[in-house]
C-alpha cells in the first residue's frame, strides 16, 4: 500500500514532469480549440510566444508528425487524414553558437550556417519520409531519381533511396560541424539557402501520399539563434514556397530582429506571419483552461488511490478579505479602538462592523483615535466616500496586520489566486497545485478534504523560491537577474507592509532615463529584457501612444509567482518611477538603492525582513 509520502511523490512526478504524455495530449487538445488559438494550424507562418512552462513546447511537439501519430491512436490511417505534416526541431544553443568567432569573416559564417540550416531541415524531412515508409509499409516512397536530385542540391553523396539519403545528410552535418571547429581542414561544398528545402518538399508533395498536405517546419526555442542566424531563418520564412510554412516557438523578446538578408526587407505582422502570444490569447480564459488541464488528471489520481475526487474550487478554497483578516489576527489589533467605540451610539451596531473596517481606519489615522472613530462612524452611516476609502485600502492593509515576524503575514490561496500568480504559465500552475497537495499529504491530512490556506500559502512560497534558485543557472546573466529580483522583491515587500504615506499596492515601475548618451538606459533595458525573457519579470504596455512618433514605454514588475515568497501583492496595480541607474545599482548595492527609492521613508529599509527572506540576508544588507 502506498504511503502518504509515496502519494506526494507521485503527485510531484505527475505534475512536475512537463513532458508527461497525458499533459501533452490534454494541452494540445485544448490549445487546438478555436477559443484559444484559432490561427495556430492555419496554413501560414506564425510564432507562438510564451515563456518556460507556458505550454509552447508541448503544443509544438504535439503538432509534429510523432505527436499527431500518438494523438491519432497510433493509426496510420487516422494520421493520413490530417492536412499537415509537422517537422519539429529545437534550436540547440551549443550547436548554433559554434557558428561564430574571429577565425572566419561574417560572410563565411553566413554561408556556412545557411548550408547547416538547409541540412537540419532536410534531415527532418528525410527522417519523416523514413518513418512514414516504415509505418505505411511503403519501401519506395521516393524514386531514385528524386533522391539524386535532392542530394545534388545539398552537395552530398549521390543516393538512390530515402534511407540512404538520410544517412548522407547526417554525414554532411557531422562534416560541417567538424569543419567549423577545425578550420584548417578541407571546406565542404555548401548549398544555396532554401534551394534544397524547396526541392525536397516538391519531390515529397509530387507523390500521391502527400500531394494535398502542407509541411509545417516547426522551429522551437528560436531565441537561441544568434542575430545573423535569425536573419537567415527570417529570409526562409519571408520566401517560403508553395506547400510549406514555418511555425516558430519563441520567448517574449527572443525574436530580436525581423530583417532578412535583403537589408531593405522586413518581416511584418500580419502580412508575413501571425504572432500568437500565449499569455494574451489565454488571458481571462487561463483560470478555466488550467482547471481543465489539472482536473483531467486529478480525477485519475483520486481514482487510483480510491479517494473522493474534489473539484479544484473545493480542494483549493479561497478567503474573503474579511475572513483573511480574522486569520491574520485583526481582532487583537483593534481591541483598544473597539473599547473606545462602545461608548458611542452608532446608527449601525458596532457588532455589525467588521474588525477589518476598524483596523483600516485606525491605520489610516495613526495616533489619532478620534479621527479614526469619526471615519468609522461615517462608514457605518453609509457615507459613500468612506466606503470607497475602505475599499481602496482593505487589501493593502492585510499585509500590515500581523507584521513581518509572523510565519504568515499574508495568505495566497484559492484557484483564482493560483491562476493569477501563474500568469498564464501552466507549469507554475501545476506546480502550485501539486505542492499544495503534497504539503497536505505530508502533514498527515487527506486530500479528499480542502487544503488549508496555510498550506496553500506555504506551497506558493516554496514554488517562488524554487524558481528563484533555478534562474541563476538558466542564462549567463542569471546571477544578475536573481539579484535584481531580490532587490526589487525586498522593495515591494517593504512598500506592502507600509501602505500609509505611499501608494497602496505599488507593484510596478516605469524605467526613466538619466544622462545624455543613453548608455545607462540601454544597459538597464538589456538586463530587464533578459529578466522578462526568462520569466523573472513581466512587462505591460505603459502610457498609450498618442502619435506615431511616440516611443512605447513599458511598466515592469516581478513575475507574480514571486509575490508569495517576497510577500507583496500579486495584483497589477500602482507604479513608481525608477531611474536606469537605480536598476543597475540594485544588482550590487541593494540596500542603498532601496533607501534611495523609498525617498523620505528611507528609514523603512531598516525594518526586519520576513522570515523567509533571511536566506538572503547577506545580499540584502549589502
Amino acid at each position: 500500500m502506498d504511503t502518504d509520502s509515496d502519494k506526494a511523490q507521485n503527485l510531484q512526478e505527475l505534475f512536475g514532469s512537463f513532458r508527461a504524455e497525458w499533459l501533452e495530449h490534454r494541452l494540445y487538445s485544448l490549445f487546438s480549440e478555436p477559443e484559444y488559438f484559432p490561427t495556430l494550424r492555419d496554413k501560414r507562418p506564425c510564432a507562438l510566444v510564451g515563456g518556460r512552462g507556458s505550454g509552447k513546447t508541448t503544443v509544438l511537439r504535439c503538432m509534429s508528425y510523432e505527436g499527431q501519430f500518438a494523438l491519432s491512436g497510433e493509426s496510420i490511417e487516422a494520421f493520413d487524414k490530417s492536412d499537415f505534416i509537422g517537422l519539429y526541431f529545437r534550436v540547440n544553443t551549443p550547436h548554433v553558437t559554434a557558428f561564430s568567432g574571429p577565425d572566419l569573416s561574417d560572410l563565411d559564417w553566413r554561408k556556412l550556417f545557411s548550408h547547416y540550416i538547409n541540412l537540419i531541415i532536410c534531415e527532418q524531412i528525410a527522417a519523416f519520409a523514413c518513418w512514414y515508409s516504415h509505418k505505411a509499409d511503403e519501401e519506395h516512397l521516393l524514386s531514385a531519381s528524386a533522391c539524386r536530385r535532392i542530394s545534388a542540391t545539398l552537395g552530398v553523396a549521390e543516393v538512390v533511396g530515402v534511407k540512404d539519403l538520410l544517412g548522407s545528410i547526417r554525414s554532411a552535418i557531422h562534416e560541417i560541424e567538424l569543419y567549423i571547429n577545425n578550420i584548417d581542414v578541407k571546406r565542404p561544398a555548401l548549398s544555396m539557402l532554401q534551394r534544397p528545402i524547396e526541392q525536397f518538399i516538391a519531390e515529397l508533395r509530387s507523390t500521391d501520399y502527400f500531394s494535398s498536405k502542407t509541411i509545417y517546419i516547426i522551429v522551437d526555442e528560436y531565441e537561441n539563434l544568434l542575430d545573423y542566424q535569425q536573419i537567415i531563418v527570417n529570409t526562409l520564412i519571408k520566401h517560403s514556397g508553395s506547400g510549406y510554412v514555418f511555425k516558430l516557438g519563441v520567448r517574449e523578446l527572443g525574436w530580436r530582429t525581423k530583417s532578412t538578408l535583403n537589408e531593405n526587407e522586413q518581416l511584418i505582422s500580419p502580412a508575413d506571419y501571425e504572432l500568437i502570444s500565449i499569455e494574451e490569447r489565454l488571458g481571462p480564459n487561463f483560470r478555466e483552461f488550467s482547471r481543465r488541464v489539472c482536473e483531467a488528471r486529478l480525477s485519475d489520481w483520486y481514482a487510483k488511490y480510491g479517494m473522493q475526487h474534489l473539484a479544484l474550487k473545493d480542494l483549493l478554497p479561497n478567503l474573503t478579505y474579511e475572513d483573511e483578516a480574522i486569520r491574520l489576527g485583526v481582532v487583537e489589533q483593534v481591541k483598544d479602538i473597539k473599547a473606545q467605540m462602545k461608548r458611542l451610539t452608532l446608527r449601525r451596531p458596532l457588532e455589525e462592523i467588521h474588525p477589518l473596517v476598524l483596523f483600516v481606519f485606525q491605520a489610516l489615522n495613526p495616533g489619532n483615535l478620534g479621527a479614526a472613530i469619526a471615519e468609522i462612524a461615517d462608514f457605518a452611516a453609509g457615507q459613500v466616500d468612506k466606503k470607497e476609502r475602505y475599499n481602496n485600502y482593505k487589501y493593502a492593509m492585510l499585509f500590515k496586520i500581523s507584521g513581518p515576524k509572523s510565519d504568515i503575514s499574508k495568505y495566497y490561496c484559492g484557484n483564482a489566486v493560483f491562476a493569477t500568480i501563474s500568469s498564464s504559465n501552466i507549469r507554475f500552475y501545476l506546480q502550485l497545485v501539486a505542492e499544495s497537495m503534497s504539503l497536505q499529504l505530508r502533514s498527515g491530512k487527506a486530500v479528499s478534504e480542502p487544503i488549508s490556506p496555510e498550506d496553500q500559502t506555504k506551497a506558493a512560497r516554496a514554488i517562488g523560491l524554487r524558481y528563484l534558485n533555478e534562474l541563476e543557472g538558466m542564462t549567463a546573466r542569471g546571477a544578475q537577474i536573481v539579484k535584481l529580483l531580490l532587490g526589487f522583491g525586498r522593495l515591494f515587500q517593504i512598500l506592502s507592509m507600509n501602505p500609509i504615506g505611499g501608494k497602496p499596492e505599488c507593484t510596478q515601475f516605469q524605467l526613466t532615463p538619466t544622462g545624455r548618451d543613453g548608455s545607462n538606459y540601454e544597459a538597464a533595458k538589456s538586463v530587464l529584457n533578459q529578466a522578462v525573457m526568462h520569466l523573472g519579470f513581466v512587462r505591460h504596455p505603459g502610457t498609450k501612444l498618442s502619435t506615431v512618433a511616440d516611443t512605447r514605454e513599458w511598466d515592469y514588475s516581478l513575475h507574480p509567482i514571486f509575490a508569495p515568497y517576497f510577500n507583496f501583492s500579486h495584483r497589477r496595480k500602482r507604479k513608481m518611477d525608477v531611474r536606469d541607474i537605480d536598476v543597475l545599482a540594485m544588482i550590487d548595492k541593494p540596500k542603498d538603492t532601496i533607501r534611495a527609492l523609498l525617498k523620505d521613508r528611507s528609514d523603512l529599509a531598516e525594518q526586519d525582513a520576513p522570515v523567509q527572506l533571511r536566506l538572503f540576508e547577506e545580499y540584502l544588507s549589502g
